[in-house]
Order: structure tokens, then C-alpha cells, then sequence
């Protein structure tokens, strides 16, 4: 909105109209992205209507993002890696430990990735210190499960 300065063509702080838009839940949802069973999505898109149209008809982005997942680890299974570097190694290995936790997850246990083997054994070693004897029961459990 403009102010007639014809008449008087000076304008002293707050003496003009001010008009500002005060959102107090543009913060709030920026920073929830569900509400209850209301998805609140803020994400850009090219073409909101087709991606939409994909993720609720074809594949929501936990299935494309499964499946994607999948590829990559059959096609690294069948990869040549001798001339990686190390760099490249841990990174395909943080992959495969991340695809193994996805997987733990959806299958309800526990990954056997390099981290969580590395807390199994640290546990164990922590139970051979505070109760010898429910250590040996875990050691020979495991025995009998790991070694034919």
C-alpha cells in the first residue's frame, strides 16, 4: 500500500501504514516434518504433482531408497576392489555396514556390522570381569551356534 505524499511529503517512524505478514508456525513446520497422520512436506520439487503421483501410486521413498540399496550391493558384491583405495574401501564398507543395519532393522536384529561386533565383544569382555560364570555359558553358547 503507497501513502499519498501530495500533501505532506515527509513521513516521521511509525507514521506510515506497515504491513507485515507474522507467520508464528512457518518456524514450527519447518522444523516438524508429520504432525499425527498429517505429512507436511517442504521439499522442492520440480514437479510436485508427478513426484507425488510416484510416491504415493508407485513407491514411497523408503521402498526407492530400498531398492536402490539393493542394486548397489549386488552390483559391489560382483566388483573388482583390489585397485581401491583405502578411502574407497571404507567407504564401501560403511555402506554395506549401513545396508546390513537396514536390513537388521526390517528383519528385527541386531546388524553384525564391524560396529556392533566391536560392542558385542567389549560386552562380552565386560561380563567375563563382573560374572565369570554367565560368561562361560555365553562363550559356550556361542561355540556351539559359530563352530560346527
Amino acid at each position: 500500500m503507497t501513502k499519498d505524499t501530495s500533501t505532506n511529503p515527509f513521513s516521521f517512524p511509525f507514521s506510515g501504514d506497515v504491513i507485515q505478514a507474522i507467520n508464528p508456525w512457518a518456524l514450527w513446520l519447518r522444523l516438524m516434518s508429520q504432525i499425527g497422520f498429517v505429512n507436511i512436506n517442504l521439499t522442492k520439487s520440480s514437479d510436485p504433482a508427478l513426484e507425488r503421483r510416484i510416491t504415493e501410486g508407485v513407491a514411497g521413498y523408503g521402498r526407492q531408497l530400498g531398492r536402490v540399496i539393493e542394486l548397489l550391493e549386488a552390483l559391489l558384491t560382483h566388483t573388482d576392489k583390489t585397485v581401491w583405495s583405502a578411502g574407497e574401501k571404507k567407504a564401501l564398507d560403511d555402506f554395506l555396514d549401513l545396508a546390513a543395519e537396514i536390513a537388521a532393522v526390517k528383519d528385527g536384529y541386531t546388524a553384525p556390522t564391524r560396529s556392533n561386533i566391536d560392542r558385542f565383544i567389549k560386552g562380552i569382555h565386560r561380563l567375563k570381569e563382573s560374572d565369570e560364570q554367565k560368561y562361560d555359558e555365553v562363550i559356550e553358547r556361542l561355540r556351539k551356534e559359530l563352530i560346527p
